[in-house]
């Protein structure tokens, strides 16, 4: 408390204005205010940040003998592809069984999908309210209409507000935490000497087990993840 009996009125003045105004902000902004902490996304550290979207970019069981890590970019077509005909069909043979573990990484190819990282960016966001995999199948699946537009933030608005809490995913972006990530999955992808998308690296235990480049359907992936499981 200080001494309203030994200072200025105008002195008097700024402290009460000082003390007002952030109250005023947080009724104002709200949750957007509240959940963007200088560079924090939700409050979070950067390297909770990660552990969190990081638990959500994966399916199946982590104990699986077998795992598949894809590098993907959301603008790319043929990622498409195997997002809408490929991966259904390894979640229900594989997957749901316990046989393997899929982790998904982030590889925009920017100088030809001017939107894919903004993407990427949104997706991973969406990860802090437990719905990566809901946004990533969003993404890909109307990929045609944001791609073309290229705002992300109205494309989500139209399809995704009964889906997530698009201010808080907003403010999450502007954290720049995301892009922290996301700049990591690439560098790790070009020390692979990654060039394309979608890239698979298919391990049996610690081991390497089978790289592919490039789409592959559904029968190609099954005769791999068969010989690999057994």
């Amino acid at each position: 408390m200080f001494n309203i009996f030994k200072i200025s009125t105008s002195e008097l003045f700024k402290r009460v204005i000082s003390a007002i105004i952030p109250a005023v902000i947080v009724l104002v902004l709200g949750p957007a205010f509240l959940n963007y902490t200088g560079s924090r996304a939700y409050g979070l550290s950067y390297e909770n940040f990660v552990k969190t979207v990081n638990k959500y970019r994966q399916i199946g069981n982590p104990n699986a003998n077998v795992m598949i890590i894809e590098y993907s970019d959301f603008q790319c077509p043929w990622c498409e592809k195997f997002e809408e005909k490929d991966l259904p069909y390894i979640i229900k043979n594989y997957v749901k069984g316990g046989e393997v573990f899929i982790e998904f990484r982030d590889f925009p190819l920017t100088t030809i999908h001017p939107y894919a990282f903004k993407a990427a960016e949104y997706a991973d966001c969406a990860a802090l309210q437990g719905k990566y995999l809901k946004i990533r199948s969003l993404l890909y699946r109307h990929q045609m209409d944001w791609s073309t537009a290229g705002d992300l933030y109205y494309f989500l608005k139209a399809h995704a507000g009964g889906v997530i809490n698009l201010q808080q995913v907003e403010s999450c972006v502007k954290s720049g935490q995301a892009e922290r990530l996301i700049k990591s999955n690439m560098a790790a992808g070009i020390r692979l000497r990654l060039s394309g998308t979608p890239i698979f690296f298919i391990y049996k235990g610690l081991a390497l087990y089978k790289k592919v480049i490039g789409y592959r359907p559904y029968s190609r992936f099954n005769e791999i993840l068969k010989k690999a499981v057994n």
